[in-house]
């Protein structure tokens, strides 16, 4: 599993170049001006979920299946490998997502107070949790579908998570901390355990699917 890992890895190489650029950016974005990170957050999770699809382009190009079919459980040991990935990249959007919001200043009397580190933590937890749903959605549908297909449906799966990340974020700061019902914008934090349910799953799922075509 160890060489299909490093394999997507060195593919994400010039993604991971780019993502660590822009974060740069919105980061002074959110130092200097009054810019809000929302936007930059919730474009953090559509590429990160971009980058994951885009290997199925590159197995697809280079028949990378059936290189993965030649080797001893090689189709089980890519699906492995790039859920592994998967939750790596998980783990990459909750820092670069606390990251922003550490930066982030916002001059809205109303929502400054919900700019406190516990609500950094939150929110980071609520974009993470957001990906490892997304990747649960898509990543067995691309390996059913291929990377050409599954990018219609990949249209309809942002659009759905983007409105679940705007609701959750909304959420967080609305209930502020003297809201007695305060608790209920704290749930979203809860989402990255859900999404870490539904890839173990998905990544079940997946298996069957590649086992299927080893037949």
């Amino acid at each position: 599993m160890s060489g299909f890992l490093k394999r997507d890895l060195s593919l994400q190489a010039v993604n991971a170049k780019f993502y660590l650029c822009f974060v740069l950016a919105f980061a002074g974005l959110a130092v200097f001006t009054d810019f809000a990170a929302s936007f930059a957050s919730l474009y953090l999770v559509i590429f990160a979920g971009t980058s994951i699809m885009s290997l199925f382009s590159y197995d697809e190009a280079n028949h990378w299946e059936a290189y993965a079919a030649s080797a001893p459980n090689g189709r089980r040991a890519t699906v492995d490998a790039r859920y592994l990935l998967a939750a790596l990249i998980g783990g990459v959007v909750f820092l670069f997502q606390l990251v922003l919001g550490l930066f982030e200043r916002s001059n809205d009397p109303v929502y400054a107070p919900a700019y406190d580190p516990l609500t950094f933590l939150h929110t980071a937890l609520l974009y993470a949790g957001a990906f490892l749903l997304y990747a649960a959605v898509i990543l067995p549908i691309s390996y059913r579908f291929g990377g050409t297909k599954s990018r219609i449906v990949m249209i309809v799966v942002v659009a759905a998570f983007s409105a679940l990340i705007a609701v959750g974020a909304t959420s967080l700061q609305v209930f502020s901390d003297g809201d007695p019902l305060a608790v209920l914008g704290r749930l979203p934090a809860l989402l990255p355990l859900l999404g870490a349910a539904a890839l173990f799953i998905s990544h079940r799922i997946s298996r069957h699917i590649m086992a299927k075509k080893e037949l």
